[in-house]
């Protein structure tokens, strides 16, 4: 993103995964040392303290369950990419909560219309979670712009102009040792 100095009207780019989830974060501009606040532009306008409180309660619950989920070390979870610059290749999800994007992320997919984090698969004992992360041209699940979503074996999602399936196949006694 492009921020500019309040004092000496300097702009330069600031990278955003600095802000680490934070909704606001203090800089000091390069040129003239004037510290200032810049807000992420990650975190939704309007959102009260107290929700944002429980979200994050219960991505980190999710995350936690995912992390033991002997599903996940039962089954081989990956992403077979149907269009896009990446067409006909596998990609294997090699953890229980992954990142997709164009950079920065778990699996990258070089897809101009993609975000640099565009969406997370998160994998539970009971079900799959395909959670779109504030991303510019969003995540669609059955032609629908989704923000979380319950995705099974064989569903099919498009992120930019690329389209993705979560295959999900049962591991061998060896792949299992």
């Amino acid at each position: 993103m492009i921020i500019q100095c309040p004092n000496c009207l300097k702009k330069y780019k600031f990278d955003e995964s600095k802000f680490e989830g934070m909704p606001k974060k203090k800089v000091k501009c390069p040129q003239c040392g004037t510290i200032f606040e810049i807000t992420n532009p990650q975190i939704k306008k309007g959102v009260d303290d107290s929700t944002k409180v429980s979200t994050s309660n219960k991505k980190l619950k999710e995350i936690q369950q995912a992390l033991k989920n002997k599903s996940f070390k039962n089954n081989k979870y990956s992403l077979a990419v149907l269009e896009g610059p990446l067409s006909g290749k596998i990609l294997p999800i090699t953890k229980p909560v992954v990142t997709i994007g164009r950079a920065k992320a778990d699996i990258t997919i070089p897809d101009p219309e993609i975000s640099r984090l565009h969406c997370e698969i998160v994998i539970l004992p009971d079900k799959v979670l395909l959670r779109d992360l504030n991303s510019t041209n969003g995540t669609y699940f059955d032609n629908l712009k989704i923000t979380e979503v319950e995705i099974g074996n064989r569903d099919e999602f498009v992120i930019g102009d690329t389209t993705l399936m979560l295959i999900i196949t049962p591991k061998t006694a060896e792949e299992n040792l």
